[in-house]
């Protein structure tokens, strides 16, 4: 992943919105990471993803709930 300074992107900012963006920007202050910036593309499949994930997680849930609602428990060993 490409890395640049806060005061970079300030300053190219509207470079940045006219590249092809391949990949991921993170934008550092002071060597710590505080955002990154990606293309509309990428985010869009971002939130797709966590979607498809929380629907995924939703459904077992509820099936959880279901099975201990009939006594159906598992015990956790390790």
């Amino acid at each position: 992943m490409k890395t640049i300074t806060s005061k970079e992107a300030q300053n190219s900012f509207g470079a940045f919105l006219d590249t092809d963006q391949r990949e991921p920007v993170m934008v550092t202050r002071r060597n710590r990471p505080v955002g990154v910036m990606l293309s509309m593309e990428k985010l869009l499949a971002i939130f797709e993803l966590a979607d498809s994930m929380r629907e995924t997680i939703k459904a077992g849930v509820k099936a959880g709930l279901a099975d201990a609602k009939v006594g159906k428990t598992y015990e956790l060993t390790d």
